[in-house]
């Protein structure tokens, strides 16, 4: 049996410490190590998952935790428990005395705490940093390089650096030496080291350079640098959408409303939403209102919901709307929100292919940005003075940016996925999110993905042969209809049973085909089909038949007496609300379109001209083990020896062998959808709706962009710099301050990516109002989206995340430790020792 332990860490700054904890781990627990995953992209701490394959050992889990916490700090790094606790329910009470000097006792709590963070934010040491390497360098040139002023200057200089530099050296020296990798602090280390030595140096052999202000700004960059990345994170990342929700629900109980913790709400409850308020949790509605379903279809104008109709958790009521009663049919441990939060979650863990190949490229980058540096050094020592080449090499060390090169991908991705998640797409992994950019060929299934899937039988033609009235007519369809799970005999069956009044009994019932169904009844032969069917089974249907102009959505369904034709019913099979824009959309992302269905050609062909679908291919079946050459698997085959990428995009059982063949398998979640084609398919659409369609091709476009340019601008300034600072022996205080200004510009450009309107929706939006906001995101809609007037209480405040606190921009815990001895004796809650959140597989 194997475990998984949750659980946070501190002090990562790349993916290369990242890969030198699973280097130790792996050392540590050989094969037993089954996974390992860091949400690197996160600020500190950061999520970590490792499943260990506990069968042969026996000792209790924390034992093994201990053991897994010891090995992480080892290496320099701040093992967090996993911490959760369930929000209590929140009361209004007046406070008494003791709360007031509880309260009083917390303040003073709270300000030793955030002094302590003060004095260890990155933030507060890059601005002493910056402020002591510039004072250094004054006071340089005032005194004009004298011995007697030059001592204590550089004693102060060099214990300063090191001060600053500690996490630096710690984590370069820990790394390198308990797992032989070299990281972004290496590099640090290696050129403020090498900067001391030849500016203490420099005090006895005139000629060398004296440095002692570059490695105080160096640091004093580095650790501003980290700060503003941390910030712009912090901007990048999106809280679980779980607490988008709120911690409190109106329960109704009889005649009066209760205010309840969420988590007490069982199925079946009947909860009450106030106008601008979220929806907590999935149910039923129970009267009508308007809703935002933003996080379902991307779209920002409110949708009416009638009584009985689905409502999931995250979609906002409107403010002009009346107060919503649900029923509740999932719980909060299985909402849409939590599903959502899953989903993340687990897409991550599979890396997409551009990152594992910048991974490859990162492992040997730093090794050769240190031999470039040391090789640039030697070559200009053959032609100019040593103290050139000297600060030549060092140079090169500090222009170098490896960090934010594996950074790159897993930021783009994360912000990806977020961004589909709230416009109703759910990534199976980071490999689809890359695939779908790739794809050029979507093919539509019709029935159910297209239209609505439930078809409506509109009206029964009698022909004058048939001899029979029409409840005669309809007793017979009811009859052999009566089992039949396809929609349209569904539909079939619900029309005559309305209007039949006779039981009649059926023998040699035949259900096997696709399009239709046979059986005797009252010793007559019937059957009752598409044309297709009528073919198959020998029965005429002659030009002379007459029936009513078909709409797009209609279709003739056949009814046959003894290889006769007698009566005809007229389906429709309305087209999705939103399906014209859609394929409209897709058509402007430079997508092929096809339609690819069962439906008899003349249907297909009414619906493909209502949506503009040139390519069509009908009459096909759903196993190609049947009939090779008319599946939907030979179709998708046929364009993929083309050298196409192909979307299938579907929601039924029988989507699902073609969706498995193609490329990029798109299911369509709905309440008649097959749980077996959603687990094929690598993406997910919810809500019955298509617009989220082209929301994820969208998105994928964006973010293989975004990960595109940011790897270009790493590229082009790497292969900029490193020659430059080697060339123009820059200072090296220039060059860090050049390396941090790169990285800011990349998580800027994803926090662009993150902000940046999708223009399908842009388009949806424009044609249905006059004054839109262009603003896509649901984080957006929700902070625009009136609330009522209301909310004034704690009922919208969102729940307390799972993730331990800190503050923003805090650097290393070697400070933290040192100032918490310090103020250890202040606090007087004990703390107890916590284990992980450990799951048994």
């Amino acid at each position: 049996m194997s475990k998984t332990y949750i659980f946070y860490i501190d002090g990562m700054t790349c993916i290369n410490c990242s890969n030198g904890i699973k280097h130790c781990l792996r050392n540590k627990f050989g094969d037993k190590l089954q996974y390992f995953h860091v949400a690197i992209t996160t600020a500190d701490p950061k999520k970590t998952i490792v499943t260990l394959d506990n069968d042969e050992d026996t000792r209790a889990h924390q034992i093994i935790w201990s053991e897994l916490k010891e090995e992480i700090e080892d290496i320099g790094f701040i093992c967090r428990e996993y911490e959760y606790s369930p929000e209590k329910i929140v009361k209004k009470t007046m406070q008494n005395e003791l709360q007031k000097q509880a309260q009083q006792k917390l303040s003073l709590n709270s300000l030793i705490t955030k002094t302590k963070s003060l004095l260890t934010s990155h933030w507060f040491l890059g601005a002493i940093g910056s402020i002591a390497g510039l004072a250094v360098l004054v006071a340089c040139l005032v005194t004009g390089g004298s011995l007697a002023f030059m001592v204590p200057i550089a004693i102060f200089s060099t214990l300063a650096t090191l001060a600053l530099g500690a996490n630096s050296y710690n984590q370069a020296w820990s790394k390198l030496t308990k797992t032989g990798i070299l990281t972004m602090d290496s590099l640090f280390a290696l050129s403020s080291l090498s900067i001391l030595a030849v500016s203490i140096a420099s005090l006895f052999v005139p000629w060398l350079p004296m440095m002692f202000e570059a490695g105080l700004l160096i640091y004093g960059f580095r650790h501003i640098g980290i700060a503003i990345e941390e910030t712009i994170k912090e901007k990048i990342s999106t809280a679980r959408f779980q607490d988008r929700a709120p911690k409190i629900a109106r329960k109704q109980v009889d005649l009066d409303v209760e205010e309840i913790n969420l988590e007490l709400i069982q199925i079946n409850d009947v909860i009450v939403i106030h106008p601008g308020e979220i929806i907590p949790l999935d149910g039923i509605c129970m009267n009508e209102s308007s809703v935002y379903d933003t996080i379902i279809t991307g779209a920002t104008l409110p949708h009416y919901f009638s009584a009985e109709k689905k409502v999931l958790a995250g979609m906002r009521l409107a403010e002009n709307s009346n107060p919503l009663k649900i029923r509740v049919t999932h719980t909060h441990t299985n909402s849409y929100l939590k599903r959502l939060d899953d989903s993340i979650e687990r897409s991550v863990l599979e890396k997409a292919p551009i990152e594992i190949k910048t991974e490859q490229v990162l492992a040997y980058f730093i090794p050769t940005v240190i031999a470039l540096a040391v090789l640039s050094g030697v070559i200009m020592g053959f032609f100019f003075p040593a103290a050139v080449a000297i600060q030549c090499a060092i140079s090169v060390l500090a222009s170098a940016c490896p960090c934010t090169l594996g950074l790159i991908t897993p930021l783009a991705v994360n912000t990806g996925m977020h961004k589909a998640a709230e416009n109703g797409v759910q990534f199976k992994s980071a490999k689809t999110l890359q695939q779908a950019e790739q794809i050029d060929t979507v093919i539509f299934d019709l029935n159910g993905t297209l239209t609505t899937g439930v078809p409506k039988v509109k009206n029964l033609y009698l022909l004058d042969n048939s001899r029979l009235s029409e409840e005669e007519i309809l007793s017979i369809c009811e009859t052999l209809e009566k089992k039949s799970s396809h929609p349209i005999g569904k539909a079939v069956y619900s029309f005559a049973n309305q209007k039949s009044k006779q039981k009649l009994d059926v023998t040699e019932l035949d259900e096997t085909y696709h399009s239709g169904v046979s059986g005797v009844v009252l010793g007559d032969h019937y059957t009752i089909g598409s044309k297709a069917l009528m073919r198959e089974k020998g029965v005429s249907i002659t030009s002379e038949l007459k029936h009513p102009p078909l709409a797009a959505g209609d279709q003739l369904v056949y009814v046959a007496r003894n290889q006769e034709i007698i009566g005809v019913m007229v389906l429709t099979d309305p087209l999705r609300t939103d399906a014209h824009h859609t394929i409209n959309a897709l058509k402007v992302m430079g997508k092929e379109i096809h339609l690819c269905t069962g439906a008899d050609e003349e249907t297909a062909l009414r619906y493909a001209k209502a949506l503009g679908i040139e390519n069509v291919f009908a009459n096909c079946i759903a196993s190609s083990m049947e009939n090779n050459h008319r599946s939907k698997t030979a179709y998708i085959h046929t364009l993929k020896k083309q050298g196409r990428k192909i979307a299938m995009i579907g929601d039924a059982g029988n989507d699902a062998e073609a969706i498995a063949a193609c490329d990029l398998g798109i299911a369509i979640a709905s309440d008649g959808s097959d749980e077996l084609t959603q687990q094929v398919a690598g993406i997910v659409i919810h809500n019955q709706t298509l617009l989220p369609i082209a929301s994820a091709f969208a998105i994928s476009r964006q973010t293989v962009a975004n990960i595109n340019q940011n790897l270009a601008m790493n590229l082009i300034y790497n292969s900029a710099a490193i020659p430059a600072a080697a060339i123009f022996t820059l200072n090296p205080v220039i060059c860090v301050a050049l390396m941090i200004t790169q990285a800011c510009f990349t998580f800027l450009n994803v926090y662009r990516f993150k902000q940046q309107p999708l223009e399908h929706l842009q388009q949806q939006i424009t044609e249905g109002v006059k004054e839109p906001s262009f603003e896509g995101s649901h984080a957006k809609i929700t902070k625009h989206t009136p609330r009522s007037n209301n909310e004034s209480t704690c009922i919208q405040e969102p729940s307390a995340p799972q993730k331990p606190l800190t503050s923003k921009s805090t650097a290393h815990p070697f400070w933290s430790s040192c100032i918490s001895s310090i103020s250890a004796d202040n606090s007087s809650e004990s703390m107890e020792t916590k284990l992980p959140l450990t799951i048994a597989n």
